[in-house]
């Protein structure tokens, strides 16, 4: 479904045709929507590739397309074929204690993931460090889709392209005084679709190795029509107090 038809079906639900729910509006509402399950799901899943030498073992997430992955699914040698498998730094040297140094016609064997939180990017740190020239390494894994336009088609599977609807949906109702429970109800439904979506995604790794999203279970908490007019009374009855003071 074009990205036009999802803001025109939010636009028609919300019966305003670019009032206040614009098609910019409509349009920022679905690429945060995109982009916050692009991290929940994992559902756009691409192949890059990284080169590792051994003066560079420590190598950023690639980039696919302008999309950038998030972090690995799967890591080869590129040329071999042979699984690079994941594992901790701690247990580094548990696995050879001379991975701080180059290893002569070694092949990576391990990597392990340095959060951004710690450094400017995602990066995989491999070992041991190989002593020839570069070694290709593919990687899979999701990525951060690019920004939507309106004449763009979702990379998520066409039987969920409606939660973004559903987001749009929930993004216009919270701008709109007095449509909390609305809100409520759209935000509900993107909740439920997403982890229907989930359970899609997870069923193609039964050994649950390389995918571990978890379900959506952070909620939106409506504020009802009577605790917004309890709330302004009680504002209201401060500034007057203060000004009689």
């Amino acid at each position: 479904m074009l990205v036009s038809q999802i803001i025109a079906n939010v636009q028609l639900a919300l019966e305003d045709t670019g009032v206040y729910a614009t098609d910019a509006e409509v349009l920022a509402a679905i690429n945060d929507g995109y982009r916050l399950l692009s991290v929940l799901t994992w559902f756009d899943e691409r192949r890059g590739t990284v080169a590792v030498s051994g003066t560079r073992n420590m190598v950023c997430m690639p980039t696919v397309s302008s999309a950038e992955m998030l972090g690995p699914m799967y890591v080869a040698n590129t040329a071999s074929g042979n699984r690079v498998n994941p594992t901790r730094l701690e247990e580094f040297e548990l696995h050879l204690d001379e991975w701080e140094g180059q290893v002569s016609g070694s092949d990576v064997m391990y990597y392990t993931m340095l959060a951004p939180y710690h450094n400017a990017e995602s990066m995989l740190w491999c070992l041991p460090i190989p002593s020839g020239g570069d070694i290709g390494l593919t990687v899979i894994g999701p990525c951060v889709p690019v920004e939507l336009t309106v004449g763009d088609t979702p990379r998520l599977p066409e039987e969920y392209q409606d939660l973004l609807y559903y987001y749009g949906l929930f993004a216009g109702y919270v701008a709109e005084p007095g449509r909390g429970e609305d809100a409520a109800g759209a935000y509900k439904m993107f909740v439920e679709r997403t982890n229907q979506l989930i359970e899609q995604l997870k069923s193609r790794f039964p050994s649950w190795q390389g995918w571990r999203p978890s379900p959506v279970e952070f909620k939106y908490t409506t504020i009802m029509r009577y605790q917004q007019k309890q709330a302004a009374q009680t504002k209201s009855a401060e500034v007057q107090e203060n000004a009689s003071q």
